[in-house]
């Protein structure tokens, strides 16, 4: 292990970049929640596998992707400069500042690789490869005000603050399996989960301001743990920068296998009544021990901050505080003693819980609310969904509504499934004011999806007529239908 200085630059690069220059960034849309035929509904509840076609089947890149972000441009613009080497102190502070702003920032990403779902009377079983990219982080607090924002000058002393992030990386390996136990009743479903990690960072570093003598210290200290691809760069034993490996091979990047996990999925539906239908899950109950790419950075440093910066006032409970007398952010003179430490570890997945009611006004309308809460250190967040489910006819299904998604208030869902003979395909955002008013919209998002049904048997019989509703009308052969439409040419004629 190895001692030394680093400026601040590698905190912020560490947790905001290093997840970027491996893979992209998205939100799971819920609008899709209350519609279980659709093929990917089983990522909210496996439960509802039991709602999909008989032999289902896509593969990547039509297996379903959905795409979000908030508060993207300017963690874009800084990846740009840092995969350019161009970065400058000033990108980082502006990235810092712009998450201290945004308190809770979040990214997740979560695409198929390749589904196969089959339907029968002993249950419903689907085998997924699936990726997962996640990013979050909560900055927001008395502390990285007082420290970072030129404005914020009075901070209370002794209270801590957890500098709380995470940046995550794996794969997914699943078989899920579902069943009715009563019928028109109760269904439930599990997924088993096969985890291989790719990278990740994960901060439990927090800070607090301290009396010292006849000034006061600001402490930091924790551990941030990462297992990414990188060297440190080290000069008189001191380090000088953390970048990605120079033999960094994507290839090898991708089918690394030495961080392996277990996971579980938990779901069930019941019908109160024909038209009342509560759901509840719990996803991703599991975790990862991290072998590979250890280079987790240990805090534990105290900064003297000068007499002239600050004084000490008492506030209106008769407190004292400390007020900051000049006019730029204390951060700029301090610098952090980091430990390189190489020793393995585990780690917690994010678990997200759902939990759902809808209500089927009539067969082609249903109205539905479903909440979810991701529970994760320091982190944890939920969104609520207001959803209306209008089947306009038997291929057509719309689907609007209202979101909350973490701090995001303005959002209103736009989505459509298309069902054919053949398959489904599935296209939506999760705020379409993002498209037309992008300047007043935090949040903004695409997801889509295309599978196909395999093995289907043949359909001897059409759909009823409208005029007679108990009577469908047998599917002629192409050269049947050929046949009796030269026939009737040839009466006509006579």
């Amino acid at each position: 292990m190895k001692q030394g200085k680093r400026s601040k630059k590698i905190v912020l690069l560490l947790t905001l970049i290093s997840v970027f220059v491996l893979m992209g960034n998205a939100q799971t849309s819920l609008i899709y929640y209350h519609t279980k035929d659709q093929f990917n509904s089983s990522n909210y509840n496996p439960a509802f596998l039991t709602a999909t076609q008989k032999f289902t089947f896509s593969i990547f890149p039509l297996a379903g992707m959905s795409v979000g972000y908030n508060n993207q441009e300017v963690i874009l613009d800084v990846m740009t400069r840092t995969l350019s080497g161009d970065q400058t102190n000033e990108d980082f502070k502006d990235i810092f500042n712009s998450l201290v702003a945004q308190e809770l920032f979040f990214l997740n990403y979560e695409t198929n690789l390749l589904h196969l779902g089959y339907n029968s009377e002993v249950g419903s079983f689907n085998f997924r490869i699936k990726e997962n990219v996640l990013l979050a982080t909560d900055f927001k607090g008395e502390l990285s005000d007082f420290l970072m924002s030129p404005t914020f000058s009075t901070l209370a002393i002794g209270r801590s603050q957890l500098f709380a992030a995470e940046a995550l990386h794996y794969r997914e390996y699943s078989m899920g399996f579902a069943r009715e136990l009563i019928r028109n009743k109760l269904t439930v479903g599990l997924r088993a989960k096969l985890y291989l990690g790719k990278s990740i960072l994960l901060s439990d570093v927090s800070g607090v301001m301290r009396p010292n003598g006849n000034t006061y210290s600001l402490q930091i200290e924790g551990p941030m743990k990462l297992s990414i691809p990188a060297n440190p760069t080290l000069r008189d034993d001191v380090i000088e920068d953390l970048n990605l490996a120079k033999d960094f091979d994507i290839v090898d990047y991708i089918t690394n296998t030495s961080n392996f996990g277990t996971g579980l999925d938990l779901g069930f539906t019941y019908k109160v009544t024909p038209e009342i239908e509560l759901s509840a899950s719990v996803t991703d109950w599991g975790r990862i021990n991290w072998n590979k790419n250890i280079n987790t950075l240990i805090f534990n440093d105290e900064f003297l901050v000068p007499e002239g910066n600050i004084e000490i006032e008492l506030n209106e409970q008769g407190v004292p505080v400390i007020t900051k007398i000049i006019d730029k952010p204390i951060s700029d003179s301090i610098n952090f003693s980091l430990i390189i430490d190489e020793t393995p570890f585990n780690s917690v997945l994010p678990t997200t819980f759902f939990a759902g009611l809808k209500y089927q006004l009539n067969p082609k309308f249903n109205v539905g609310i479903v909440e979810r809460y991701i529970r994760t250190k320091g982190l944890n967040h939920n969104s609520i969904s207001l959803s209306a489910n209008y089947q306009a006819n038997k291929k057509f299904t719309i689907l609007t509504g209202y979101s909350i998604i973490g701090n995001s208030y303005r959002n209103v869902p736009l989505a459509l499934l298309y069902k054919w003979d053949g398959g489904q395909t599935f296209f939506g955002t999760d705020n379409l004011l993002s498209f037309l008013f992008p300047s007043s919209s935090e949040f903004s998002g695409i997801t889509f999806g295309t599978c196909f049904y395999l093995f289907r048997d043949k359909v001897k019989y059409k759909d009823p007529l409208d005029y007679r509703p108990f009577f469908r009308p047998k599917k002629l052969k192409e050269r049947n239908k050929k046949g009796l439409i030269f026939n009737n040419y040839k009466e006509s004629k006579s």
